[in-house]
């Protein structure tokens, strides 16, 4: 701020807005007794507010988006008697909200969202005659208790109040009856993300003038009272995440101004009432993750001509798909997945040109897939999987330039597969019909599986003459290989098979590599074994390696390893703990020893990265882009594992410790003790309703009701393992109980308190990107937005619900999009960068 504008002492306005300004005011102002108007926002001004008290003669000032410190003076209306527009919004102010603003007596606009305020707010604002906005959110303001609220009583002598912003704070107890008092000129109520318990009351009825109303993310319980439909001028409704049962009032109807309605995620049920159709300006609608029931109205959506998004999924919606949704030219997003719905897809999808995102998985959809589908050009996401689709898959699907992910699994399709450019955003696992296709699917070429299919056709006439010619000949051959195997030669075998592929390696090499299994080589311990560090003589190279001794005087040790050499016979990949040799011998007392040995990992396990502070090591520091890598890299290895090998593999114990880091920073999943075979020849692991497979804190909560092993165990640790990632902490960390898990954890964070909840190294990497962008706020707005993405994946992974989890493919695509994205920002002028990012991660 340049001291030669205290040398104006008639300046009645300054406007700097919208520069790359830094550094302190000081007393660059003081004198200017006739400063009216001043304006600094979206700066880079760093310094206490204190200078500016003393501009009594200011009656609007706008300091927002800028770094400003400190706390609001208490005498704040002798600072600022003739106010009439005060806006502090997105600064680091704190402490509380002086009482004294209610002096301020021609206040009309007061803004301080976006700080880190605490404590109650004032109960007299209602002095403040002339206010007309108010914006609180974005805070901590409350305490989570039963009177937070009182305040309202007195905003409802404010006549003119046109907007109240309280949202993201931590505003507890219920909505007080007097908000039916507010003035009919109040078009803006937003309240989401608290901690409002109790029903929405009848009173809200009486807002008429509100044109947007928002109580997601709260604790509301109760139904949708009848009186919403009063609410003529409504424009956005939303009622997201919350606990409100029963049926939507058939009085929605008369919001015909209507253009969102968001109810997702509580537990409304019954029918969509037919009375919706009247909000015929509807724009987006999503009521998804509720009990809804029945058939869909085929004339409701007919109303919605200008309907571009549709989220209807995980409800219990059945019968025929109604014809309609290739009429509504402008649709971009239609999600109906996890419902009952059966018959087969609409053909006229294909005329529905702008959709971008469709999701129909989960459902009963029969017959083929339409090649109509092949025409929407603009497609970016299709799931169709878990349905009972037959047939061919339309090769103009695989024409669709934009398409970044297709997910064709678990359905009855057959034929030939199209030649995709990008094998890695299709799946088709679970389709035993299909063939060809590019390599990375893993499918058998169309020739061979189409000889294979008819010469079985061919043999089946001779089965029978067969079975009974050689039955005789071979029944004495296989009792006696029944009886002279014994149990412990069973076990060794998956070790010798391993050792086909690799050269062993000896009992004594072992020991001398290890210096004798010394202490200072032990760089790990497990429940089933001990890893050392050793150079070993491999291909004439000395080369370092891990090695793992079983401890087979433990119970179940034996079990552990001979089930991680039945997995690690089968897989290779750049993302899984290479094995190099294995030794099963006796050690020099004659006992019985076996051990694994690894390619060595100079970075060690990802769980020291993320708690070293716990171990007392020095503290290691994750980027937030090497956090999102070593995210993608796991789950690579996941979607091999799961769709990748011949025989699915669930890994069944994946953790940050079972995570290894090589030289170059690369994740590998090691630790296959645990690993269940599906659908293959493991006879040697016990069953989920005897043991629990995996560790505390990370597994799927159906295996503790008995629930078989599946891939989808695993994407339930894969999703703790990325919230662990995002904030440092433990699933079994001491603040999680019965009451808050992990999940909970974050999902109360996001979006708006996401830097309360991740690792404060990120905070502090937050803060010194943005330092070096020319317009930081907007720099922390998108990195903020980053770090809810990376977290929302994990969420969506670690839901309780086995069918509600995001397929790992998705996720990955996912994250991959947020890593290229972030990888922008950092490499790119910020400005060119921020319209690549827009929108689509706020």
């Amino acid at each position: 701020m340049p001291n030669f504008l205290r040398n104006f002492t008639y300046l009645a306005a300054v406007d700097l807005s919208n520069n790359q300004f830094y550094g302190e005011i000081h007393n660059s102002l003081q004198g200017l007794s006739n400063l009216i108007f001043l304006l600094l926002m979206s700066n880079n001004f760093s310094s206490s507010i204190s200078p500016l008290y003393n501009l009594s003669s200011l009656e609007g000032l706008d300091i927002s988006s800028n770094h400003f410190t400190g706390t609001l003076a208490q005498d704040i209306d002798f600072a600022f008697p003739k106010a009439t527009f005060l806006s502090f919004s997105l600064n680091y102010f704190t402490g509380a909200i002086p009482s004294s603003l209610s002096n301020i007596s021609e206040l009309s606009v007061f803004q301080i969202d976006g700080n880190g305020l605490t404590g109650r707010v004032p109960g007299n604002l209602g002095k403040l005659k002339q206010l007309s906005f108010l914006e609180l959110g974005g805070n901590h303001l409350g305490k989570e208790e039963s009177n937070d609220l009182s305040f309202l009583d007195s905003l409802t002598n404010c006549t003119k109040l046109k907007m109240l912003g309280i949202s993201g704070n931590k505003f507890g107890g219920q909505l007080p009856n007097s908000i039916g008092n507010f003035t009919l000129h109040l078009q803006t109520l937003a309240m989401w993300d608290n901690y409002i318990t109790g029903p929405i009351p009848e009173g809200i009825g009486q807002l008429s003038g509100l044109s947007y109303l928002s109580l997601s993310f709260n604790l509301l319980s109760g139904v949708i009272p009848n009186s919403i439909g009063k609410l003529g001028n409504l424009s956005q409704l939303s009622l997201k995440r919350n606990k409100l049962h029963g049926e939507i009032p058939s009085s929605i109807g008369n919001l015909t101004q209507l253009s969102l309605l968001n109810m997702r995620e509580n537990s409304l049920n019954g029918n969509i009432p037919s009375t919706l159709g009247n909000c015929t300006g509807m724009e987006e609608i999503g009521i998804s993750g509720n009990h809804f029931i029945g058939n869909l109205p085929h004339d409701l959506f007919t109303q919605f001509k200008n309907l571009r998004y549709c989220d209807i999924s995980h409800n219990s919606f059945d019968g025929i798909f109604p014809l309609v949704f290739g009429n509504l030219g402008v649709l971009n997003t239609l999600d109906v997945s996890y419902n009952n719905f059966s018959g087969q897809i609409p053909t006229d999808l294909g005329e529905a040109v702008q959709l971008e995102h469709l999701r129909m998985a989960g459902n009963s959809f029969e017959g083929s897939i339409p090649a109509s589908l092949g025409r929407l050009k603009s497609l970016v996401y299709m799931d169709l999987a878990s349905n009972n689709l037959s047939g061919l898959i339309p090769k103009d699907l695989a024409s669709i330039a934009s398409l970044q992910n297709l997910n064709l699994s678990f359905n009855k399709l057959e034929g030939e597969v199209p030649f995709f450019k990008d094998a890695s955003a299709v799946s088709v696992v679970g389709n035993s019909a299909l063939c060809g296709g590019n390599p990375e699917l893993h499918l058998q070429p169309c020739e061979h599986f189409y000889l294979r299919k008819k010469g079985g056709i061919l043999s089946r006439k001779g089965v029978i003459a067969i079975c009974l010619s050689a039955f005789t000949s071979f029944s004495l051959l296989v009792i006696v290989c029944i009886f002279c195997r014994s149990r412990k030669k069973q076990k060794k075998g998956d070790v010798d098979s391993l050792a086909e592929r690799y050269k062993r390696v000896t009992y004594t090499e072992l020991f001398k590599a290890t210096e004798g299994f010394a202490e200072s080589n032990l760089i790990g311990a497990g429940s089933f074994g001990d890893v050392y560090r050793a150079v070993i003589l491999h291909q004439n190279e000395r080369k370092p390696v891990a090695v793992k001794v079983l401890k087979l005087s433990k119970h179940g040790a034996t079990k552990s390893f001979t089930a991680e050499c039945k997995v690690l016979k089968r897989i290779r990949h750049r993302n899984l703990l290479s094995v190099i040799t294995s030794c099963s011998s006796l050690d020099n007392k004659g006992n019985a020893f076996m051990a694994l040995v690894f390619e060595y990992m100079s970075n060690g396990t990802l769980d020291i990265w993320l708690h070293s502070v716990d171990r007392g090591q020095d503290i290691r520091v994750l980027t937030l882009s090497k956090r999102i890598e070593i995210a993608i890299d796991v789950g690579c290895a996941l979607d091999y594992l799961h769709n990748g090998c011949e025989t699915p593999i669930v890994h069944c114990d994946l953790k940050p410790s079972n995570v290894l880091l090589d030289k170059d920073m690369v994740a590998h999943v090691g630790d296959f003790g645990l690993a269940k075979l599906l659908l293959g020849d493991f006879s040697g692991g016990e069953s989920m309703s005897t043991a629990l497979r995996g560790s505390i804190g990370y597994i799927a909560p159906e295996y503790g009701m008995g629930a078989a092993v599946s891939p989808l165990g695993d994407i339930y640790s894969y999703g703790i393992l990325l919230l662990e990632l995002i904030t440092g902490r433990r699933p079994t960390d001491d603040r999680f109980n019965d009451e808050m898990s992990l999940q909970s954890f974050c999902e109360r964070g996001l979006p708006d308190h996401v830097e309360e909840i991740v690792d404060q190294s990120l905070v502090g990497a937050l803060h010194e990107v943005a330092l070096k962008r020319r317009n930081p706020e907007e720099t922390k707005l998108l990195y903020r937005a980053f770090l809810n993405s990376f977290a929302e994946v994990g969420i969506s992974c670690a839901t309780e619900s086995p069918r509600d989890r995001t397929d790992i493919l998705s996720a990955i695509q996912s994250l991959k999009r947020i890593k290229e994205k972030y990888d922008s920002i950092l490499a790119q002028d910020y400005d060119t960068s921020c319209k690549q990012a827009n929108i689509s991660l706020r």
